[in-house]
């Protein structure tokens, strides 16, 4: 007996050191030990996040302010948030996991009336009061030791597929804090050169000095600009350069373009079947307001169609082809939704549901390096126009016949050969250089220029300009990131995943073909009966008003007959389908409610029977 109450003791001794040893393990060796069973991988940073924070050299500190003691006193919406900032914190652990101990993650609960609100409110992190004594933050500081800071002032839920980018994006910037300087080469006057002093004179004097664009003097508030001469021979000291409306453009700069590319540099390519907005001065017979670099263009994976533009039915702008001309859709606008950019998933054109296309090209893929981030839905096409056509958008729509959708941005990553892998001539001079390249370069290409003017991005209001649509939030998107690493632009947007209820999906569809039907048939008996009417009405004179009255009161009497049965079917129908996706409701209802406690009850069952079979087996 004492010998059987010894070794309990000892079992038990040995169960406790197993329970301590276990813990330990998952409290250290745990924390690295980790499955994502997320269908996008929600809880994983992507390769290119990994290799931002693996390349940190210097230490960062990430403070995390989030009001969790405000938001657990708060309304149901403001709790809510909580499943958010757990996600928030997680992935922010990941980073410092991946970092080499140069991140650090502080988590701040910022409460009134201390130093930590006032911290918050100094950073920039944006404050909601939710009561006279309590606030809300959250959002987040990354900094360093010699005091570069950035934020992202307010996490919000609904932008939590462009969450890592984010993140990511600010641990880059406060690592490497120098303004990019952006170089842009085009055919168009994206910029004015003229001296400030002089163009304030013309004005004086009534005139319209030539003033840059819209998008350039937004691009300056974020970047350095720098022009680049079309006949220069080299490109160099820039981060990205930004090529628009390549029309025209000599052998030598686009050699000039080809080794920029070669030795690593980054590049935003506007080309345009047919620029509107290149209006020439004096124009002349054969004037061409395409633009197109094949020889490069395909070289690095893409092509630009000849002499065609991109359409979508289901895309069509409203226009007008003249002031007097009444509104209608036309071919010509592709007015884009999340249709156009949601299926690429890439963090460029994420989030982006309005954008207005004019005569838009089409981008034909030639390399698996080059993958769309841009396009009509599934019924877009092409189609070919002359000026005189191009007037006429009803006779356009009719001949107009869809496809199987068409590329409108491609994104182009990669290590590429030289278009002119012998070199160049320029004025009897040989001019040779790389013919591979020296390392990975990204190129962003899109199809339009129209889309950043200003007659098509901004609008005019009381305070000036202002963003019409997300033509400048594209542009914007594209050059930031060239402007960071290819790491940077190979991370993709992941967590809007819209799953669909096929079963329900099925009879909704049903009712409403159903629906459909009989709503025909009650606009023909309407259209028959109004028909019968007017034919009454026709045949009135003073011999037989009575008689016609009384017809027709008939006629309305039986209409009203037929339109209250129909009226009764459409809600029978209506009502069918509403009641098969609520039984397929409380089926699932019931399935959660009982299948836990019937999984328990039948594990009890099972360990009792092989209890009762090992018991008696020992007896």
């Amino acid at each position: 007996m004492e010998k059987k109450k010894r070794e309990n003791y000892l079992i038990v001794l040995l169960a406790g050191l197993i329970m301590i040893f276990l813990i330990y393990i998952g409290s250290t060796w745990g924390n690295k030990l980790k499955w994502d069973f997320t269908e996008e991988n929600l809880y994983r940073l992507s390769s290119g996040s990994i290799n931002v924070v693996k390349k940190l050299n210097s230490p960062l500190r990430i403070k995390l302010y989030y009001s969790k003691t405000a938001a657990n006193k708060g309304t149901e919406g403001i709790r809510a948030f909580n499943n958010y900032f757990t996600y928030v914190k997680d992935l922010l652990l990941e980073y410092v996991g991946h970092s080499r101990n140069n991140l650090t993650l502080e988590i701040i609960d910022p409460r009134p009336d201390t130093g930590d609100e006032e911290n918050a409110i100094t950073y920039g992190i944006r404050k909601f009061n939710l009561s006279e004594t309590e606030s809300y933050f959250f959002g987040m500081v990354v900094e360093n030791d010699v005091g570069t800071e950035k934020i992202i002032e307010f996490f919000d839920p609904g932008e939590k597929d462009k969450l890592e980018y984010a993140i990511t994006k600010t641990i880059y910037s406060v690592a490497r804090p120098a303004k990019k300087k952006i170089g842009i080469l085009s055919s168009l006057p994206l910029q004015s050169d003229l001296n400030p002093y002089l163009a304030q004179m013309m004005r004086m004097q009534g005139k319209n000095p030539p003033e840059s664009w819209a998008i350039t003097e937004l691009l300056s508030e974020f970047y350095q600009i720098e022009k680049i001469d079309p006949m220069a021979q080299e490109i160099k000291g820039i981060d990205v350069l930004l090529v628009v409306h390549p029309k025209n453009f000599t052998e030598k700069i686009k050699w000039a373009i080809d080794q920029y590319v070669l030795g690593g540099g980054n590049l935003l390519l506007l080309v345009d079947p047919m620029a509107v907005i290149d209006r020439p001065v004096n124009p002349s017979a054969g004037f061409s307001r395409s633009s197109n670099l094949p020889v490069l263009m395909e070289n690095w994976g893409v092509k630009l169609e000849e002499g065609v533009f991109v359409g979508d039915k289901s895309l069509a702008g409203l226009g007008r082809v003249t002031p007097e001309a009444p509104p209608a859709k036309m071919l010509q606008i592709v007015s884009c939704d999340e249709r156009c950019t949601s299926p690429y998933k890439d963090i460029t054109t994420t989030g982006l549901y309005d954008l207005v296309f004019l005569l838009p090209g089409s981008l034909k893929i030639l390399d698996k390096k080059a993958v769309p981030i841009l396009g009509t839905t599934e019924i877009g096409n092409t189609f070919s126009a002359s000026e005189f056509e191009l007037n006429d958008p009803i006779a356009l729509w009719h001949k107009f016949s869809g496809g199987e959708g068409r590329v409108m941005g491609v994104k182009i990553m990669g290590m590429f050969s030289s278009a002119f892998p012998k070199g160049i001539t320029v004025e009897t001079k040989k001019l040779t250089g790389l013919t591979r390249s020296k390392r990975e370069a990204s190129i962003i290409v899109i199809a339009d220029v129209d889309f950043i003017h200003h007659q098509f991005a901004f609008k005019e209001t009381l305070f000036g300009l202002a963003l019409a649509n997300d033509n400048a939030n594209l542009f914007l998107n594209s050059v930031e990131n060239l402007s960071g690493s290819t790491d940077l632009l190979s991370i993709r947007s992941k967590g809007v995943k819209k799953r669909k209820f096929n079963v329900i999906d099925e009879i909704e569809l049903e009712a409403d073909k159903e629906t459909a039907e009989t709503v025909t048939r009650i606009n023909a008996s309407i259209s028959e009966a109004q028909t019968e009417l007017d034919k009454l009405g026709a045949q009135v004179n003073e011999g037989n008003l009575a008689v016609i009255k009384s017809q027709a009161l008939n006629k309305k009497r039986e209409l009203d007959k037929r339109l209250a049965f129909y009226k009764g079917q459409l809600r029978e129908v209506k009502r069918q389908g509403r009641e098969k996706i609520e039984n397929i409701g409380r089926f699932f209802q019931y399935l959660n409610t009982l299948l836990i406690p019937l999984l328990l009850i039948m594990g009890g069952l099972i360990y009792n029977t092989i209890r009762s079979r090992r018991n008696a087996r020992e007896v």
